[in-house]
């Protein structure tokens, strides 16, 4: 059964369509404006959408624009209704890929047949997508067994791993230190960083659900749609969030999800800003006195809400000389300090530890020594700390 959405602003016209295709056999959601258009269609993701091409709340050609700007939506057919009036307006519309158009007052049985013949097309296409990314999962766990049965190939995978991890940029009156530990010898944490411009430079920290070949994977792709949400939307926090959960809900398998935290570091004015989905709070240090930045948010690609990213919150500072912004995955928190494993080195662990650092000497060093990664990690661990000298 195929999903219609319906938009009209005359509650009769959606009133009569509904009628008529719920007894069609589609399911069928309404709106009523171009703003309730883009949302019922980010939520519900249809198989058709069938828009009046003047709404009272934005022009026809600006919302089709939006829509087809959404991952989710780009190959979503619509088909516009249009009065004989609208006939040059109608044709400025194809250049958005309209597949089909019905004029007003519609005859029933043609726009059935039409919406039945788009349906039935985009289903199809709908499945042979599903078919392609079962054949991409098989072939990361063929290639999952494959690595494991190969010592050889898995000690290639790990070079080449460990030379992809990014370098800290040099920055005048800034040290930037990254600690990156993968529990196995291929990790599902990952961070990076990118110059939006010349004074503007994004950093991320992420950890990936799951362990082994397949999280390594998925990493490589996370880290790069992430970079990749921050440059299109120019280091607009909110804006990349929605990109990124957006893409990641698309193109995750199932179950799978993504925590992460970006910020942008402004090396003119000094300013930090960032936003936090899932991963441990970042720490704000004063000297050695350590502040958790609290901020809401949880892990991108589980939810396909269209306003989700509304409910992830961002924190900003400005980091004077001597400060450090630090950021950092789960498992330096979930590392356990006891050989019974009832204890966890936890927030407080890693605010001691920052606190009993020494003059000059290296933060994330030592709160590495203090958790004793090395022997009681039970997951990749990454830290990042950003220090204003």
């Amino acid at each position: 059964m195929s999903l219609v959405l319906i938009s009209d602003d005359d509650k009769a016209v959606r009133a009569e369509l509904a009628d008529v295709l719920g007894k069609a056999g589609h399911k069928v959601v309404e709106a009523a404006t171009a703003r309730e258009t883009l949302l019922q269609a980010q939520d519900h993701e249809p198989d058709l959408i069938l828009l009046d091409i003047r709404l009272p709340d934005r022009d026809a050609l600006e919302l089709l624009e939006e829509i087809r700007s959404e991952q989710s939506l780009v190959r979503t057919p619509i088909m516009m209704m249009a009065a004989e009036a609208d006939q040059e307006l109608l044709m400025r519309t194809f250049r958005w890929d309209i597949v089909d158009f019905i004029h007003k007052p519609f005859n029933v049985e043609l726009l059935v047949a039409k919406i039945g013949a788009h349906t039935r097309l985009n289903l199809a296409y709908k499945f042979s997508r599903k078919l392609s990314k079962e054949m991409y999962m098989s072939r990361i766990e063929r290639l999952e067994r494959q690595v494991t049965a190969s010592e050889e190939e898995i000690t290639e995978a790990e070079r080449h791993f460990t030379w992809m991890q990014p370098k800290p940029p040099q920055i005048d009156g800034y040290r930037i230190e990254v600690s990156y530990r993968p529990y196995g010898r291929l990790g599902g944490d990952f961070y990076d960083f990118l110059w939006l411009d010349r004074d503007n430079l994004a950093i991320v920290v992420g950890d990936v659900s799951g362990h082994g070949v397949q999280a390594a994977i998925l990493q490589t792709m996370a880290r790069k749609l992430i970079s990749l949400a921050l440059r299109t939307e120019q280091g607009h926090l909110h804006k990349a969030v929605a990109f990124a959960n957006r893409e990641l809900t698309n193109d995750l398998p199932p179950g799978s999800f993504v925590a992460a935290a970006f910020g942008v570091l402004n090396t003119t004015r000094h300013e930090w800003r960032h936003v936090r989905c899932g991963i441990p709070y970042p720490m704000w240090i004063k000297g050695r006195v350590a502040e958790p930045l609290v901020t809401a948010g949880g892990p991108l690609g589980l939810s396909k809400k269209a306003d989700w990213h509304n409910q992830v919150g961002d924190y900003g500072l400005i980091l004077e000389p001597g400060q450090c912004v630090m950021l950092m995955s789960d498992g330096i928190i979930e590392a356990y300090v006891d050989d019974e494993k009832k204890r966890q080195f936890d927030v407080e662990g890693v605010v001691k530890a920052i606190a009993d650092t020494p003059p000059e000497a290296s933060i994330i060093s030592t709160i590495y020594n203090a958790a004793d990664l090395d022997h009681r990690a039970d997951d990749d661990c990454t830290m990042i700390s950003i220090s204003r000298t």
